[in-house]
């Protein structure tokens, strides 16, 4: 009897260390941030492909998904996006998306895109805010806050409530009254 109970101590004892978390806790940046999160990513890249084309590359210096929201948290992000309607003058050029973050909705494909966004389309068009939504679904963007864009003959317009464009930056819709200005985008 005497060796069972040292036995089910043995077990016991080793079951509660086993479930004692682990003293190496990695310090993620933004971590912070993120509620959560069932998954961290750090330093990864990401690439999609439909019938064998490439859509998109994505490089993140840190991402977070949390399935329970379906959401992505991406964090120094990186993404070019290929034009795949090979009727488009674009076929296969990319439209390039650098930010400081970006949250990914995985069922609707949406993202809200934010902190010193920049965007370079083809043919020289370039975009500069704060922040930024993607409508995978309707290959549109959309902002609510100023928006400076330089179109690829060198012109820059700044929207003042925002815009609303097309992913290549060719079919603008600017909010709010339109300014001019002569600085350059790069």
């Amino acid at each position: 009897m005497r060796k069972f109970a040292v036995i089910i101590l043995i077990l016991l004892a080793s079951t509660g260390a086993c479930r004692k978390d682990s003293a190496f806790i990695p310090e993620t940046e933004f971590s912070d941030q993120v509620g959560g999160a069932d998954a961290t990513l750090r330093n990864f890249t990401s690439e999609a492909f439909r019938k064998g084309v490439l859509l998109w590359r994505l490089a993140a210096a840190e991402g977070y998904i949390v399935q329970l929201k379906d959401e992505t948290y991406l964090f120094d992000m990186h993404i070019e996006y290929f034009e795949t309607n090979r009727k488009s003058k674009d076929f296969g050029k990319a439209t390039l998306v650098t930010a400081k973050r970006g949250v990914l909705e995985q069922g609707s494909k949406f993202m809200k895109i934010s902190g010193n966004v920049f965007v370079e389309a083809p043919h020289g068009r370039k975009l500069r805010t704060e922040e930024l939504f993607w409508d995978e679904a309707k290959n549109m963007l959309y902002s609510n806050v100023p928006v400076t864009v330089e179109d690829g003959a060198g012109n820059i317009l700044t929207g003042k409530r925002g815009i609303t464009t097309d992913r290549a930056l060719s079919r603008t819709v600017f909010r709010g009254g339109v300014g001019s200005g002569s600085t350059k985008l790069d």
